[in-house]
């Protein structure tokens, strides 16, 4: 499709017939300097004007409808806004309880209950650490994120299920949240970062080590086609695993990203391992599966809280 800038001009100022004769500066100015000497807006134009578009508060995004129009029409760019300003928080932690069919080295069977009032083995199932990301929408108007769809993802830099893991801990090396499509129209996301029982996921016997990934929240808005990064929605996770005096403990932590996000956050909380049960659940037994949780304080389980955002 042709683009024509003058075109495009003439239907700036139908929309706004006084376009620059009180100010020397336009919320438009990033749009009309991207599209200078262009007949036809490519793949890499149309991304960058929409993020540009993005950004031009409602009221001059409706005031400019036409010839935003236009450049849909022309260039294939579409008009809307995207989750900005990104700010995470730790809201609440709580514990799975249930039980599970354990076996032992002999091969027997055993239903093994989780006591929700022990710290070790056999212990709760999972404890579950619910932080919230929340957002807000680029243009000010948050029903513009009604279509804009929303998604974690995160990348483990190794086999979740080695050492020092076993093959209860979750398999997934690369995984997304709520899925590859994500969801629409929100102005946050629950991350649930649950951890099960160290008792069962911890290999036996116990060795030191660490598991660390990379967590971004993406946005799409073409429906999940194309993703991109949430600006300074970036994290890192940490799980590990180390000898304190006589006894192994876990260590779950989750940092902002320096690299990419220069808002400071530190969630740290360590555990306890104790001793593997005598009745394990069989590999990739999912243990949370069918619980419940039951929220309180972290310190009822925890045997150090060092930090909550």
């Amino acid at each position: 499709m042709a683009f024509d800038l003058n075109r495009f001009m003439a239907l700036v100022k139908t929309c706004n017939p006084n376009f620059k004769r009180f100010a020397t500066t336009s919320h438009l100015d990033p749009v009309i300097a991207e599209l200078k000497g262009k007949t036809f807006i490519s793949p890499q134009n149309r991304e960058k004007l929409e993020k540009l578009i993005a950004f031009i508060p409602f009221d001059r995004q409706t005031t400019y409808a036409k010839a935003l129009d236009y450049l849909t029409q022309n260039g294939g760019v579409q008009v809307g806004a995207i989750p900005t300003k990104p700010v995470m928080k730790f809201t609440q932690f709580a514990y799975l309880i249930g039980q599970y069919d354990g076996v032992n080295r002999h091969g027997e069977k055993k239903k093994i209950p989780l006591i929700p009032d022990t710290v070790g083995s056999p212990g709760p199932r999972s404890f579950v650490h619910t932080h919230v990301l929340s957002w807000s929408s680029s243009n000010g108007h948050n029903a513009s994120l009604q279509t804009v769809r929303t998604r974690e993802w995160v990348k483990f830099d190794k086999d979740t299920q080695a050492e020092p893991f076993n093959a209860i801990q979750d398999p997934d090396r690369e995984f997304f949240h709520p899925g590859i499509l994500g969801s629409t129209g929100a102005l946050s996301g629950t991350d649930d970062h649950s951890t099960k029982l160290p008792a069962l996921i911890c290999c036996n016997p116990r060795k030191p080590g660490v598991l660390k990934a990379q967590q971004w929240y993406q946005y799409s808005v073409d429906g999940g086609t194309k993703w991109h990064n949430i600006e300074g929605a970036a994290f890192e996770i940490e799980k590990r695993v180390k000898q304190e005096g006589n006894d192994w403990v876990y260590i779950f932590k989750k940092t902002n990203w320096a690299q990419h996000n220069n808002k400071h956050f530190h969630f740290e909380v360590m555990y306890t391992v104790g001793a593997a049960p005598e009745y394990m659940p069989r590999k990739d037994t999912d243990v949370e599966k069918m619980g419940f949780a039951v929220p309180c304080e972290m310190t009822k389980f925890a045997r150090k809280v060092v930090a909550t955002g």
